[in-house]
């Protein structure tokens, strides 16, 4: 196998590894970022302060796992984390959070947001392929076969009584 997967059929290799280290690179940004600017939101509103320390550790953890190893998991909750907190800050300068509404689109906002929007499309890219791509059994994965024998058909192992067919 070529391309963006390696040749040892694995789970390994859904995406180039520049891609990869690159999208790996968008989530540490991100959690900086959300980092640095959490003790400005722990006093403007508890809540969201919170929320940026814990997306912020949450993204470098995934930025780490995902710089190591190319998995379904930090593909996964990376995009969610990453659209979740893209949403969140284009509610807050919309129709505002609870308690927060903000007016002003900071430079740090529009750089999270352009990296948030890679990365979810770099991850749409790399859970496709991985559903695509075929197991070691030859079968597809993320479709499952039925249990059940077609109706009429002899199961495998069996033999068709002489004469029918």
């Amino acid at each position: 196998m070529t391309g963006a997967w390696n040749s040892g059929g694995n789970h390994e290799g859904m995406i180039s590894p520049t891609i990869r280290k690159l999208s790996a690179a968008a989530l540490a940004v991100v959690g900086v970022i959300h980092l640095v600017l959490s003790p400005e939101y722990l006093s403007e509103q508890t809540y969201v302060g919170v929320l940026f320390i814990a997306g912020g550790l949450f993204l470098c953890a995934l930025a780490v796992a995902l710089w190591m190893r190319d998995n379904v998991p930090s593909w996964l909750l990376g995009a969610l984390t990453m659209a979740g907190m893209g949403i969140g800050y284009i509610l807050s300068r919309t129709t505002g959070l609870p308690g927060l509404k903000e007016t002003e689109w900071e430079l740090s906002g529009i750089v999270c947001l352009v990296l948030e929007a890679g990365f979810v499309a770099a991850a749409v890219a790399a859970l496709s392929r991985w559903r695509d791509h075929p197991d070691r059994s030859g079968r597809r994965r993320g479709r499952r076969r039925s249990l059940q024998p077609l109706a009429g058909r002899p199961t495998r192992g069996t033999r068709e009584p002489s004469g029918v067919r």
